[in-house]
């Protein structure tokens, strides 16, 4: 997955068996990167893993697993990015719940899912929003379409923003992963 050190289970080589990190904030970029826009919520993933930074933990996914449960369990707050093709035009972020897990959980699975997972099996759900990106292209291939190259500036903006609101050692002061400076805004529902 490009320069994003994380496997989708939530470790890499080197901390695989390790013992847990203190909780940190860990952003779940996912979607499937052969079907043009449905790859932005990777794209924002990989993009903010080249800087790294102390507290937070990124995962780039095809897909969301069930396996996520364990390192969303361990996590201070959880952001999952992903792509929409209904809806409004432009990047959305907004609060979400665990659902109820149902016995026969599939491969596949949604954020609020994980949550319940997570609350189900390792008895902790910490806060989580769902920041969507608009696209209009979901044909095979890859690349984005101006809307979602729009909706990646954005959403990189956006969670650098909150970051820094959460006094993370890690923010840089004034800077996203693009090197422009990030607008101030609440990290609720933004149009």
């Amino acid at each position: 997955m490009g320069n994003c050190s994380r496997n989708c289970d939530g470790t890499d080589a080197a901390t695989r068996g390790a013992a847990p990190s203190p909780a940190s904030i860990l952003i779940i970029g996912y979607g499937n990167t052969l079907r043009r826009d449905d790859g932005v919520g990777v794209s924002v993933a990989e993009r903010l893993a080249t800087q790294p930074r102390s507290g937070v933990q990124i995962i780039a996914c095809h897909q969301l697993t069930p396996e996520l449960a364990e390192p969303i369990s361990r996590a201070a707050a959880v952001v999952f990015v992903d792509a929409v093709a209904d809806g409004p035009r432009h990047v959305r972020m907004r609060r979400i719940r665990a659902r109820a897990v149902v016995p026969s959980l599939a491969h596949a699975s949604s954020p609020a899912l994980l949550l319940g997972l997570a609350r189900a099996v390792f008895g902790r759900q910490p806060p989580a929003w769902l920041l969507t990106i608009p696209g209009e292209d979901f044909g095979l291939g890859e690349g984005f379409s101006t809307l979602a190259q729009a909706g990646v500036r954005t959403a990189l903006e956006r969670i650098e923003a909150w970051l820094r609101r959460q006094q993370l050692p890690c923010a840089r002061a004034g800077k996203n992963g693009l090197g422009r400076t990030s607008p101030a805004g609440s990290f609720a529902d933004q149009a």
